[in-house]
């Protein structure tokens, strides 16, 4: 199969990476607006959402799940546990590992966040058909696992 891009062809803005960006943005600028009333970003929005859905339970875990550096994941945990949302807590099996966990009120405005982050991605998806969603959410699993 031929190449997709070549010097000759390639333009900025019809570059996948350009599009996939720029459609990250747009649903951070949306969800960012949504979720300004309950005192939360969308980076801490990922955090409780992978805390419960239970995808991780320690700072290194989330860095890993989110794609962030662990001094930038340190600081919005910090962040998050200021506002009551999560609390910090010694691993029983092994002392040095310290695990992250949903309070109460982090469980409560998740179920918040869910419906906010639905609306978003509902909002940025309306004319897309099912079969075309699915084709889109496989399509995007190729692009990762080509990496």
């Amino acid at each position: 199969m031929a190449q997709p891009y070549t010097p000759k062809n390639f333009s900025p803005d019809e570059s996948v990476g350009y599009l996939l960006r720029r459609t990250g943005s747009r649903l951070t600028q949306t969800l960012d607006r949504a979720l300004a009333e309950h005192d939360v970003t969308t980076a801490q929005m990922g955090i409780l959402l992978k805390l419960k859905h239970g995808m991780a339970d320690t700072a290194a875990d989330l860095a890993c799940e989110l794609m962030v550096d662990t001094g930038a994941m340190t600081r919005m945990i910090d962040r998050l546990e200021e506002k009551e949302f999560i609390q910090r807590s010694r691993s029983k099996e092994d002392r040095r590992v310290i695990l992250i966990e949903l309070t109460e009120k982090g469980d409560q405005i998740s179920a918040t966040l869910i419906q906010l982050a639905c609306d978003a991605m509902n909002h940025h998806l309306r004319g897309f058909s099912t079969q075309e969603i699915t084709q889109l959410k496989d399509f995007l699993r190729r692009m990762i696992a080509n990496t």
